[in-house]
């Protein structure tokens, strides 16, 4: 149904046109890469990191996607705060999210999980570059800042449900009407499916056809076209004959089944010392520490001078596993995160106890100083990676391309609109894009903008400017109700503006 992930990964560059985003990122997972995959597309850049096949951070140049833009638009910082903070960044080098901390804006945990969130946004924003050229570079050329990781299972089934284009979806993924399709055996874990996914998942141990599929879930052609690709896509589902193929490759290499073996007993917890999970300072200082110690050399992470003598330093390291022992933990997701910085300060440990590592790492910081004193207060592209174009801000294009539709340029405010819909398709934006294409050249793209403002306003049934915009249209095609109706939901979602009721007047006259 699909080419093998190795050879998805063959290829190191292409088009997305090619080889869809979401097909990428499944051979990553399953192949376990640890790389750099950059995209392009006209002004818009993003790399991202993959450690494992999971991606871990993605650099954009994108201004919305930046951290502190992403929390003001969630409404967890002030725009006063944020330029403060942007303000003191640049000119200390400390990066937002650390500063956030120490100014108490935000917490260590909450900080992670916006962390968490701020990836997949700027992730799921890739589905829809579907005319992007990619290209993957073997090694990640920098270490993430923060120990952030995304479920790449999870990533697809989102964004093939709800983010990447229908028509490349339908271009992907075709079968024949009489195909049945099936669930595949032997697969041990898959993402988390919501109920109405749960309901089709279940539904392939009948072997429907996408016909019967459709008919016993009540869903629509694009919902069971999009879900049926992404399970497809992740290997939990597929053509009926594929599962029998896999039974029968299962059923022939299956072992003898072991004598059963009682589990082990569950490790005890420090005796006296509960849980820490309801403790928000205990909390709040893991997650800290587990956001800050990729960013640590050993002597950092371990807080011992460069001289430091084996019995200090082997106080320091029993001391912080002791603070972030796993078994003070009872929630996995603070389990984990204890256990990654057990890994990591053993790690330290195992370097600065053999002289020749600690020698080195010596070395490295004398150099680091160095390189300090010469500095000239710009990092380079070697010390720090960035995209190498200015931030782009959706809403400056927005404001010029407004601009320029008031002083009835509308070549130019639409191509405006069209940089504003690229960088962040807000529906705001569409509407005035697709008011701006009408304005260009109505005789040719009126239809095709009337079936643009109906589309926008089903999705979006609470944009004023979506309905007014469509009225406007309908008026000028001459479908006299439609703008009528059009008008009407426009002034009751702006009762203030008695324009509306002056055009539903004129309009009723007219009819």
């Amino acid at each position: 149904m699909f080419p093998t992930p190795s050879q998805v990964l063959r290829q190191r560059e292409g088009l997305l046109s090619d080889t869809p985003f979401p097909l990428l990122l499944h051979a990553l997972m399953v192949e376990e890469r640890t790389c750099t995959v950059e995209l392009r597309v006209r002004q818009r850049e993003k790399r991202i990191l993959f450690e494992d096949g999971a991606p871990v951070a993605c650099q954009s140049n994108l201004l919305h996607e930046t951290l502190g833009k992403y929390l003001v638009e969630k409404g967890r910082l002030s725009e006063a705060d944020y330029q403060k903070c942007l303000a003191e960044s640049v000119s200390s080098g400390v990066r937002m999210g650390p500063l956030l901390i120490q100014k108490s804006l935000i917490s260590p945990f909450d900080l992670y999980k916006q962390l968490q969130a701020n990836l997949a946004h700027k992730l799921l924003d890739c589905f829809r570059w579907v005319d992007a050229r990619y290209r993957l570079i073997p090694d990640v050329e920098e270490s993430p800042e923060a120990s952030v990781r995304t479920n790449t299972a999870q990533l697809v089934l989102t964004g093939v449900a709800s983010v990447m284009p229908f028509d490349a979806v339908a271009t992907h993924f075709t079968f024949t009407d009489d195909r049945r399709f099936a669930q595949l055996p032997g697969v041990e874990s898959g993402p988390k499916l919501s109920s109405k996914d749960a309901r089709l998942f279940q539904l392939l141990r009948q072997r429907p056809t996408f016909g019967e599929l459709m008919e016993r879930t009540g869903f629509d052609t694009e919902t069971v076209l999009r879900r049926l690709y992404a399970l497809c896509l992740l290997g939990v589902a597929g053509f009926a004959e594929d599962a029998d193929a896999r039974a029968r490759e299962l059923a022939a290499r299956a072992p003898v089944a072991p004598e059963p073996v009682a589990p082990p007993p569950e490790p005890a917890r420090p005796g006296g010392v509960p849980f820490a999970d309801e403790d928000v300072a205990a909390r709040d200082a893991l997650v800290g520490a587990f956001l800050a110690h990729r960013s640590k050399d050993p002597f950092a992470l371990l807080e011992v001078p460069e001289d430091v003598q084996p019995a200090p330093l082997r106080r320091a390291f029993l001391g912080w596993t002791e603070r972030y022992s796993p078994l003070r933990f009872q929630t996995p997701e603070l389990k984990e995160k204890a256990e990654a910085l057990l890994v990591a300060y053993a790690r330290a440990y195992a370097a600065l106890a053999d002289a020749e590592q600690a020698h080195l790492w010596r070395r490295r910081r004398a150099a680091q100083r160095e390189k300090e004193k010469g500095a000239t207060g710009r990092p380079s592209a070697a010390d720090q990676f960035r995209i190498r174009t200015e931030l782009l801000d959706a809403t400056a294009q927005f404001e010029e391309a407004k601009r320029r539709l008031a002083a009835r340029e509308f070549a130019g405010a639409f191509e405006y609109f069209e940089y504003a819909c690229d960088i962040e398709p807000r529906p705001l934006y569409q509407a005035h894009r697709a008011w701006a294409r009408y304005l260009l050249k109505p005789e040719a793209h009126g239809r095709l903008v009337l079936q643009e403002l109906q589309e926008l306003t089903r999705q979006e049934p609470a944009l004023e400017e979506g309905w007014a915009f469509l009225g406007e249209v309908a008026q000028g095609e001459g479908q006299w109700a439609l703008a009528e109706e059009a008008f009407r939901k426009a002034f009751k979602l702006n009762p203030k503006n008695r324009r509306y009721v002056d055009l539903v007047q004129e309009l009723v006259k007219r009819r």
